[in-house]
């Protein structure tokens, strides 16, 4: 128990960390060399990890003077990414803290798409002195736009579950969400407010279902607390955690270990004693993440000759954290180590040359493979589809027997799917390491495979030429479809074409994505830009100078112009993934007040409605009983022997209308009630996903 605070009452649900050390936390941050955040950014961090100290590198004591150095050595790890590298601090988290990400990739997209809800202005912040600070600002219009943003968000993440065939919430409540999340900064703007919010990088889904376990609703994360649910006023939040985390804990720890069923609820005062059942229930589910692991981003170096890129740094974490990639190479990685069994099949039956057996094998570069880069790529695709899907019998013969599959005809997906997590891992090791996810790439359908992947054979600017010929016919369908192929590589690369990942990521298949582009001319000029690209990284891989086509510059692959902008040489920085995302220099710094003027969201109204559902049930089963004893008793009083005038009937007879009519309504809506057929379609991500926007239980 804490001698400032002795009436706060110990449980295992952790309290903030007393102010002397949240302060040394934040001017640990300000000196560490490694640490991009300001003094607002840090305030927040503070209030969302707990035991700060063994974190702070400090000399000297209370008495001599404590001395704030930074943050020790080993509490902050590297992340290398092509954007630069971000600086990562492990912690220890109260399950009550942090939000929801709104703006990480795979929301991106769905939200810039979506006529309904107004993308807002996200842009990396810079300090006073124009360097690079590791958090995004974001500005909203009004916090009406805010929260009609985040209820598409929770729209799109209750679609992504009613897809799942599994219940991730009870997954994560029983292994107490032992897989840390990953978080960073956004600083939050509308009006003259301005706050600050630590958010999932990667772990959305986590945090969601971890609030759910605590009684919180996501818009907590993002405005804070409602004042009501504390007995405060109605209509106010407190924005600053530091304002009411410490009063929900208590309410916790005061519950904490208290069986629901022994509160005795009182005639007198039930509502209190239905409260105090609440806040036990919530405290007995809520106990297995009262405290999680969590990695905080606190810092962030662009990579040297690059613009400041810092969603692009996050946006690459949270791929590599979605998709697999091949990226072990020793001998247990059964991927590669069927790949190296292939090639070595390959060269000793002569199939393949000494030079490409280097290059599959990672011995040599895959530009070797030609003096001109786009051909490069195109011979090591092609070179790859030949050891793995090889169209002529002895190769068929050769690779089924290798690999232990049944004979073509009997060929099914999860062999597929084997083999093209195989060629992924043969492409890795040949252009030096990239990071070319199984997941994302193209693999063929397995009736397909039985026969190979066709090739027009054609060099890389015949191909080029033939898919961009003006006239419609069955040559430039067939360079397309085999451009689209080669281009994949350099479309994963660039992380543009993804395959489905995460929780909420476009469901649609790869080669579904890859026929939509392919009839469009833009689509032509995406793959070619792609096999740029991908040609740029075998030539920085092998050491080379770096020679742009004609028409080109050097560097990441390049947005394509769409209908709605005419800026076509745009470098695809993060504008890709929403369109909305320019570089802004300005930075102001200012902090929202204790407590804020907020309406609630529309999950937190929800929660509202149906908080006392057991209560109104109990209520409804009396005044059914009531009801029912009442016209039994009635029927006596107009049954048989009465005498009643024609108007006297009429009017009873108008009065028991009205009731039925009542009692057709609750039978219709006690019928709602009892069925609701589970929906895994609503996948699109739309606001009306959102099954709290309707008042209504369809």
């Amino acid at each position: 128990m804490s001698p400032r605070r002795p009436k706060r009452p110990v449980g295992r649900f952790p309290y903030l960390d007393d102010p002397e050390y949240r302060a040394q936390f934040v001017e640990a941050g300000l000196a560490d060399p490694r640490c991009t955040l300001d003094r607002g950014a840090l305030e927040r961090m503070a209030t969302d990890a707990v035991n700060l100290k063994p974190l702070i590198a400090s000399s000297g004591n209370k008495t001599t003077g404590v001395v704030v150095h930074g943050f020790k050595e080993a509490a902050v790890h590297p992340v290398v990414t092509e954007h630069g590298t971000l600086y990562q601090m492990r912690v220890q988290q109260p399950g009550i803290a942090s939000a929801i990400n709104q703006f990480n990739i795979r929301f991106a997209y769905d939200v810039a798409q979506n006529a309904a809800v107004t993308t807002p202005r996200v842009t990396p912040a810079a300090s006073p002195d124009g360097g690079q600070l590791a958090l995004l600002e974001v500005e909203f219009a009004s916090e009406e736009a805010l929260l009609d943003h985040l209820t598409f968000i929770e729209g799109r993440l209750s679609a992504a579950e009613k897809a799942r065939k599994y219940d991730l919430k009870a997954d994560l409540a029983v292994s107490g969400q032992t897989e840390p999340a990953t978080y960073h900064i956004v600083r939050y703007r509308f009006g003259d407010q301005v706050w600050y919010v630590t958010v999932s990088t990667a772990g959305t889904n986590r945090t969601l279902h971890r609030h759910s376990l605590l009684g919180l609703q996501p818009a907590v994360g993002l405005l804070g607390l409602p004042q009501k649910v504390l007995g405060g006023a109605e209509g106010q939040r407190w924005r600053n955690p530091a304002d009411w985390r410490d009063r929900y804990t208590a309410q916790l720890n005061r519950y904490d270990g208290v069986d629901p069923q022994d509160i005795e609820i009182p005639a007198d005062d039930p509502e209190k004693a239905k409260e105090a059942r609440a806040w036990a229930e919530l405290a007995a589910s809520a106990l297995p993440v009262a405290t999680t692991g969590a990695v905080f981003v606190i810092g962030y170096v662009p990579a040297t000759g690059n613009r400041p890129d810092f969603d692009a740094a996050l946006a690459s974490t949270n791929l590599r954290t979605h998709l697999r990639g091949p990226l072990d190479f020793s001998g247990p990685n059964q991927a590669m180590a069927s790949g190296r069994t292939l090639v070595d099949h390959a060269f000793a039956d002569d199939a393949i040359t000494e030079l490409e057996h280097a290059v599959l094998t990672g011995t040599r570069p895959a530009a070797d493979l030609h003096d001109d880069p786009r051909e490069a790529v195109l011979n090591l695709v092609r070179l790859a589809d030949r050891v793995v899907f090889p169209s002529d019998i002895p190769s068929l013969r050769r690779t089924t027997k290798v690999l232990v599959e049944p004979s073509p005809a009997r060929l099914q997906t999860k062999h597929a799917q084997t083999r093209g997590e195989i060629r992924s891992a043969l492409l890795t090791a040949a252009v030096g390491g990239v990071d070319l996810p199984a997941a994302a790439m193209d693999t063929p359908h397995h009736g397909t495979v039985r026969n190979g992947i066709a090739t027009t054979g054609l060099s890389a600017a015949e191909l080029i030429a033939a898919a961009t010929a003006v006239e419609p016919s069955e040559s430039r369908d067939a360079a397309r479809t085999e451009l689209a192929h080669i281009a994949v590589p350099g479309l994963v690369n660039g992380k543009v074409l993804l395959g489905s990942y995460g929780s909420t990521g476009d469901r649609r298949t790869v080669p579904t994505k890859l026929a939509a582009a392919r009839v469009t001319d833009e689509g032509i000029r995406l793959f070619v830009e792609a096999i740029d690209a991908f040609a740029e990284v075998m030539q920085l891989r092998a050491g080379r100078e770096i020679t742009p086509q004609a028409g080109t510059a050097p560097g990441r692959l390049r947005k394509v112009v769409s209908r709605d902008t005419d800026d076509a040489a745009k470098p695809a920085d993060s504008a890709w993934f929403t369109k909305h995302w320019p570089v802004e220099t300005t930075n102001s710094d200012s902090s929202g007040g204790a407590s804020t003027a907020s309406r609630l969201s529309d999950s937190e109204q929800w929660t509202d409605k149906v908080k006392d559902t057991l209560g109104r049930v109990t209520a409804a089963k009396k005044s059914m009983t009531a009801l029912s004893m009442h016209f039994k008793e009635m029927h006596s009083l107009v049954g048989p022997g009465r005498d009643l005038t024609a108007d006297e009937r009429q009017s009873w007879e108008d009065e028991l209308d009205t009731v039925k009519s009542q009692l057709d309504d609750a039978r219709e809506y006690l019928r709602k009630l009892r069925y609701r057929p589970a929906d895994t379609t609503a996948t699109s991500g739309d606001i009306t996903d959102f099954a709290f926007a309707a008042e209504e239980s369809e």
